[in-house]
């Protein structure tokens, strides 16, 4: 016979006690999202005519904490400027929380008109900020951004220098469209006016990837100027750029070993770059590569000079 389960009924207070501690709990945890919630910025962007910026005239720059230790442009991710509308989100800096102060500037090439907008983050996740641009003097954008050379150990970037001007110079990787962060002062110190010459030595690249570059200029009465163009940079000096790097990640280790063990007995790709695994060296690669690097990694063994390869 067929028998229908037991079905056990809360008692009416009890259930009514549990659905209003439910929604307490709920509502604790949206006020407590919602005191993290640092959300999207946006709002629109009219001339000093009340006109609409064209697209490709407007650009911005961001920055929190009132400094430019990371900043943010109308071109990276999360961020940008389309017909008459700006935006950006918090929760693309490193170091957004409520109330840290920010600054944006906007600048619009057209008509040389711009806009300096600060404040404290809200405790919202949408807040809308609108642009009057108006006259501005500020000083302008550094122009000629070019790599004077680029080696796997050093990037060395150029621009054409102004008298009376200093520059802020910043980088990320060139596979992110991410924040850059400032190099000639890590620490983002706007009291810091940066670099007083038209050249920047950059020593602790990766050798393997590209990063990109802008520079900002400021002038003796701290006024900062509009970014720069971005600037691209590869190491450009051979294909060696350490031994033993099978996979070109920009180490040897273990899974260089891996790498290369697949290659010789599997099937599996070759190194990317022959020299920097060709440690007989004769511009050949075979077993006597593979017992080479297993001896420098495990037997105290060395491999050669990084070379190149035709």
């Amino acid at each position: 016979m067929h028998t229908e389960p037991e079905i056990r009924r809360i008692p009416a207070p009890v259930a009514k006690a549990l659905i209003c501690l439910t929604l307490l709990l709920t509502i604790s945890l949206l006020q407590a999202d919602s005191a993290r919630a640092q959300g999207s910025i946006f709002g629109l962007v009219t001339n000093p005519d009340m006109s609409i910026p064209a697209e490709g005239e407007l650009t911005f720059v961001g920055f929190l904490d009132d400094t430019d230790e990371e900043i943010r442009l109308e071109s990276c991710d999360g961020a940008g400027y389309d017909a008459g509308n700006w935006m950006d989100d918090f929760q693309n800096f490193l170091t957004e929380g409520r109330d840290n102060p920010y600054d944006y500037l906007f600048f619009n090439s057209a008509n040389g008109a711009g806009f300096h907008l600060e404040a404290l983050q809200p405790n919202n996740s949408f807040q809308q900020e609108d642009i009057p641009l108006e006259t501005v003097a500020w000083p302008s954008a550094p122009t000629a951004l070019k790599a004077l050379s680029s080696s796997p150990s050093e990037f060395v970037i150029g621009w054409d220098k102004v008298d009376g001007l200093t520059y802020h110079v910043y980088r990320r990787l060139g596979v992110s469209n991410g924040s850059f962060f400032r190099m000639d002062n890590p620490a983002g110190l706007l009291t810091d006016p940066g670099v007083d010459d038209s050249t920047f030595s950059d020593i602790t690249i990766n050798g393997v990837n590209p990063y990109d570059y802008v520079i900002i200029a400021e002038d003796a009465s701290g006024f900062l100027s509009p970014h720069s163009a971005v600037l691209t940079v590869t190491p450009t000096v051979g294909c060696c750029a350490v031994m033993g790097d099978a996979n070109h990640d920009g180490a040897e280790d273990i899974s260089d070993l891996t790498y290369f063990i697949d290659f010789m007995f599997d099937g599996g790709p070759p190194p990317v770059c022959l020299a920097e695994f060709d440690n007989s060296p004769d511009c050949t690669l075979d077993i006597s590569d593979l017992t080479t690097f297993i001896e420098y990694m495990f037997d105290g063994g060395s491999l050669p000079a990084c070379h190149d390869c035709p």
